[in-house]
């Protein structure tokens, strides 16, 4: 690698951008007098064991941007390397604007930890983003495929008995695009290794990709992840592996699937592959119109309650405990129904719920807390506020068709 080709000319100033600079002064935020840029930095997205994808924003008014790109290094490796918008000899790609861009770092080590920032250039000066950190890391989330289609949402005919007035009124959505459901729902060992992979502070909090600090999971309530003192780490304890994570927030639901290279699922999306991907109602619930067939309630008091998955019986899909085990979040803000039609609906926006005072997240499927059979139901609905953590809310990955 050419080193030459790494080094930033700046006007006003000389930086000696060497590991001991990188570390000790470039990693906190530079200020600077004049206030008319700022660099944002969010956390990596679509990791895997040699790659990630990093994204800057950089705001500016008067000022003229002349480079802007991601600083990274390594623990195994004191040089500092510059994916730039202009020049990128060290990613994969790197696309976008000066203003959003996005680089994929490839041929990365899974036993390194990169720390990297965003970065804009003017004329005399550098500004930066925050700095974060991550570890390269193989996930394997089994999904299956959905196709596109169309059904009628809501409180159908084999549901209306027990149906709550939130599920009305029906009304047909078409999904136009081919998707994938996850398989199951999360388990503790695939958090685990995201909490790992993005270095999730002991306090489980971190900023998300809204910009705000928010708590991701629960270290007062959660027995089955801990962060562990004796090796400053995640760890799942021992027999608990592939049950279901809980006391997990929205936030923390969205930013693993977005760090996995998904997304959660929109609520029609959820329904649609509850219902095994048909237009004619069917089951009651996902799979069965016995509810003990394919889920868990009804459960004794045991360490948070939930069962590993796939011991009931999958759906029609080869999806497993859409109904019951643990209530899963999806994408969707809670908000009322419409009977008109819909092509793809994606729920209110972050504004449009502030402005509507909507402050809950839509769940799905119930779990092993319900005595009542009917929350189980593939039409039922639930929410809570996306900050919230519970011993039975977990989630479940999805992803567009490739």
């Amino acid at each position: 690698m050419n080193n030459n080709s790494l080094k930033m000319k700046i006007n006003t100033k000389t930086f000696l951008l060497s590991a001991a600079f990188f570390c000790n002064l470039c990693f906190f935020a530079c200020k600077n007098d004049d206030n008319d840029v700022t660099v944002k930095t969010y956390h990596v997205t679509n990791v895997s064991s040699t790659s990630g994808t990093l994204r800057g924003t950089v705001t500016y008014s008067d000022a003229k941007i002349i480079d802007a790109g991601i600083i990274y290094t390594s623990t195994t490796s004191s040089e500092i390397t510059y994916p730039k918008i202009t020049n990128s000899p060290h990613a994969s790609k790197t696309s976008g604007s000066f203003s959003d861009f996005t680089v994929v770092l490839n041929d990365l080590s899974p036993d390194s930890t990169y720390r990297f920032r965003a970065y804009a250039q003017t004329a005399d000066t550098v500004y930066y983003g925050s700095i974060y950190s991550f570890v390269p890391t193989d996930i394997d989330i089994p999904t299956v495929p959905v196709s596109s289609g169309f059904f009628t949402m809501g409180a159908t005919s084999e549901q209306v008995a027990d149906a709550n007035s939130d599920e009305s009124p029906t009304h047909v959505v078409t999904l136009s695009k081919n998707f994938r459901m996850g398989s199951y729902e999360i388990t503790n060992a695939q958090f685990v290794k995201f909490l790992r992979s993005r270095c999730i502070a002991s306090n489980g909090y971190c900023m998300t990709s809204g910009g705000s600090s928010r708590g991701l999971i629960s270290t007062t309530y959660t027995r089955t992840i801990i962060y562990s003192g004796d090796i400053a780490n995640w760890v799942v304890q021992p027999g608990y592996e592939d049950i279901p994570v809980v006391h997990v927030s929205w936030y923390g639901a969205s930013e693993f699937c977005q760090w996995a290279g998904g997304r959660l699922p929109t609520e029609a999306e959820w329904e649609y592959a509850a219902r095994d991907g048909k237009s004619t109602p069917q089951f009651i619930y996902s799979g069965s119109n016995t509810a003990s067939e394919v889920a868990w309630y009804q459960s004794p008091i045991n360490v948070d309650n939930a069962y590993p998955v796939g011991l009931k019986n999958a759906n029609n899909l080869g999806i497993f405990d859409m109904s019951g085990n643990v209530w899963e979040w999806v994408s969707d803000w809670y908000d009322s129904y419409s009977s008109k039609a819909q092509t793809d609906p994606t729920g209110l926006t972050d504004d449009q719920a502030e402005k509507a005072d909507i402050t809950g997240k839509v769940k799905r499927g119930g779990g092993w807390a319900n005595n009542d059979a009917s929350v189980l139901r593939v039409s039922a609905r639930g929410s809570n506020a996306p900050g919230i953590f519970s011993g039975s809310i977990g989630f479940r990955f999805a992803k567009d068709a490739q």
